[in-house]
């Protein structure tokens, strides 16, 4: 391959993952609210035209726009974001395993990273749909964890979390590994409570932390991770933090923090300020759930009923949409 014809596939692959990474960066600000995913996809930009200095100007003179044979190539048009997501990681992905080949240096790394973008963002899309979050405990479940998972995503849950205690280690990571094979089956997102090296080691999408808990930044180990707050204050806190989203309540007096007051629907109107996704939780059944609570995370209300599908299908009806 003669060098003037090297320089224009180097060009044409430099453009093409340009442009993807700046599509896929305002979906990432504007569609998703994601400000982490757009600093990393916005960062990778940069590198990628760092990477491109080597080549310049020569990358410019040798483009021949006029006979490119591939320049009549039809674009294909998507309706919804979610096409528009895949369609331009693939472009960038693909354009840097080009650039791989070609010899350039850094090419293999953005595209590695590339693929863990894809998958927070893949992660954080999901997340948004979910309306009904079950937390998993074997200490209220009347059955065993694997048959309750099955019975609540039945019912309506987009999310599971394991709230477990108690357990060794390798014991906990099969556990979630087992769950977490339970809930991508059925098409469920899965968090592990305030351990996420568990949560990697299982492959979940997430880990959830509480108030005394590592910080959300220190959490960063999986897609997604979710922050306990209780007050306005710790709601700013944890959507300043980056967390994806929170949880607020209780919404309802609970034996699990009596310590602490029930909150109403003036607080949840306060907490939509800071623009992240939250979950009603605290003391939730199928008969106190209420249609202006969008989310809801609920733990006993579902997997201690005596028919888990039942109330968690009673409750995800109740929150309508």
């Amino acid at each position: 391959m003669t060098r003037p014809e090297m320089l224009r596939i180097l060009d044409a692959n430099f453009n093409r993952a340009r442009e993807g990474l700046r599509v896929l960066e305002d979906v990432a600000r504007f569609r998703y609210d994601d400000a982490l995913t757009q600093m990393a996809l916005r960062g990778l930009r940069h590198r990628l035209s760092s990477m491109e200095r080597g080549y310049a100007p020569a990358l410019v003179a040798a483009r021949d726009s006029a006979r490119d044979v591939g320049r009549e190539a039809p674009t294909a048009r998507r309706a919804d974001a979610e096409a528009v997501v895949t369609a331009n990681f693939k472009r960038a992905q693909e354009a840097m395993r080009v650039l791989e080949e070609c010899g350039v240096r850094g090419a293999a790394s953005v595209r590695f990273a590339l693929y863990d973008l894809e998958k927070r963002l893949s992660a954080r899309r999901r997340l948004l749909s979910v309306r009904l979050y079950v937390l998993l405990d074997s200490r209220v479940a009347r059955r065993p964890l694997d048959r309750v998972a099955r019975e609540a995503i039945a019912g309506g849950a987009g999310m599971l979390q394991l709230r477990e205690a108690g357990r060794l280690d390798r014991d906990l990571v099969r556990l979630a590994a087992r769950l977490c094979r339970v809930a991508h089956g059925e098409g469920a997102l899965f968090v592990v409570n305030n351990r996420p090296d568990i949560a990697r080691a299982a492959g979940a999408d997430g880990v959830h932390v509480g108030t005394g808990d590592l910080p959300v930044s220190a959490a960063r180990l999986v897609p997604i991770v979710g922050a306990t707050t209780h007050s306005l204050g710790e709601a700013r806190a944890a959507a300043a933090a980056g967390a994806d989203y929170v949880s607020v309540g209780p919404m309802f007096p609970t034996a699990l923090k009596p310590d602490l007051p029930a909150r109403g629907r003036r607080y949840l109107e306060g907490v939509k300020d800071w623009g992240v996704p939250f979950f009603c939780i605290g003391g939730i059944t199928p008969e106190n759930v209420r249609r202006w609570m969008r989310r809801v995370a609920v733990c006993a209300g579902v997997i201690a009923a005596s028919d888990v599908r039942r109330a968690a299908r009673a409750i995800r009806r109740s929150l309508g949409g």
